[in-house]
């Protein structure tokens, strides 16, 4: 009998020397999780996360925020739904969306990593009665309405006033989610990329309220997300110390084709030149030039110095893939042009000589003229050594 107890009191004591050894386990497990993000920005390097804003059946979009600690700034790709490629886990040719689950897909997360070129640390997925709540709870969002919005959608009107105005919840979703049947591609990506600023903006603005217990238990049930709690209150304090007037804005970009039914976006080149653009904007972020935006944006003339037909399209794409601003590509002044040119026309030879180096010119000069529309800081005339990537 005695012997009987005693074997069970030294189960007992094996089952909690057990338990306590797999909750040491779980809690050393969780405390690697939530060293993660802070770790990664010891270590001085860029963050991705990977945010998704859904309608709660289907995603409206996919947005790569890149954060490097050290300089405070940040930059934002967005990536369409209906990106189109060979999908491996579903085995057939598909958009981005069709790996999307609610409450987050590894498959998704690793296509997009592909299609990105870099690693996504985190992910963030927020639907939208979340996202009204969230908006709500930080007592809104700052944006800038060019103009103003009255549309008349199928059970409702749509409404948005125009200029510096502070969007609650509900209007916040109104406007990254309402379609306007004559706005252009760049200014539907525009308005959420600039809501996707102004929600990470206004958390760090609200991070010494959201950090307290109630509202940061609130936070936390809103966004389905990998983020442990210690890493979420991290990113908080990052975002409270994001440079957002530098924020760096990048979009994916191809041609649309119609697959098994489903208009599906082709990237330029494959995806290399998003993935280069992804790499020179992670350099971007990492340096401590103090380059203002008015300096960063660019815009640039392409010109067709040959008698082949789109080859001046063709590097309108690769420029605008790295966010440059090109006009529509028109005629040089002659097509005989064997090797391509590239002219600084504001007397900052320095723009001209990125718009090569990303095509590989070495020609390069600086031929500032009042004569020349003053709106242009480089011209680009292509010639026959342009293969419509780079200059051979």
């Amino acid at each position: 009998m005695m012997a009987h107890k005693n074997r069970n009191r030294s189960l007992l004591i094996l089952g909690l020397i057990v338990a306590v050894a797999a909750a040491t386990g779980v809690y050393a497990f969780l405390q690697l999780r939530v060293d993660t993000l802070t770790e990664t920005l010891k270590r001085k390097e860029p963050v991705c996360i990977l945010f998704v804003v859904s309608d709660g059946k289907a995603p409206l979009f996919f947005e790569a925020f890149l954060y490097q600690a050290e300089t405070h700034k940040g930059a934002l790709v967005h990536l369409p739904p209906n990106i189109g490629s060979v999908l491996e886990s579903l085995n057939r040719m598909d958009g981005l969306d069709a790996l999307y689950k609610p409450g987050g897909s590894p498959a998704l997360r690793k296509k997009a990593e592909q299609i990105l070129g870099t690693g996504i640390a985190f992910s963030v997925e927020i639907d939208g009665p979340d996202l009204r709540k969230l908006v709500d709870l930080m007592g809104g969002v700052d944006l800038f309405i060019p103009n103003p919005v009255d549309l008349k959608a199928e059970d409702a009107r749509i409404l948005l006033p125009s200029g510096s105005v502070t969007l609650d919840g509900d209007k916040a979703w109104t406007y990254v989610s309402y379609r306007d049947p004559l706005e252009t591609d760049l200014e539907a990506v525009g308005r959420m990329q600039n809501l996707m600023k102004s929600f990470l903006k206004a958390l760090g603005d609200n991070r010494m309220f959201l950090q307290q217990k109630t509202p940061f238990r609130l936070l936390r049930s809103l966004m389905h997300t990998d983020l442990s709690g210690r890493a979420l209150g991290t990113l908080l304090n990052e975002l409270s110390k994001l440079d957002t007037e530098r924020m760096i804005f990048q979009r994916a970009l191809g041609n649309t084709r119609t697959v098994d039914g489903k208009e599906l976006l082709f990237l330029h080149h494959e995806g290399d030149l998003l993935r280069e653009a992804v790499k020179q904007t992670i350099r971007t972020i990492c340096s401590t030039d103090s380059e203002v935006p008015e300096d960063m944006t660019v815009t640039v003339e392409v010109l067709n110095g040959t008698a082949v037909a789109g080859l001046a399209s063709k590097a309108r794409q690769v420029l605008q893939s790295f966010d440059f601003v090109v006009l529509s590509p028109s005629n040089a002044d002659n097509d005989q042009y064997a090797a391509t040119v590239v002219l600084d026309r504001k007397g900052k030879l320095d723009n001209a000589k990125r718009v090569a180096d990303l095509i590989k010119c070495r020609n390069v000069y600086s031929r500032p003229d009042v004569k020349t529309d003053q709106s242009i800081d480089v011209t680009v005339i292509i010639g026959k050594d342009f293969d419509g990537r780079y200059c051979k």
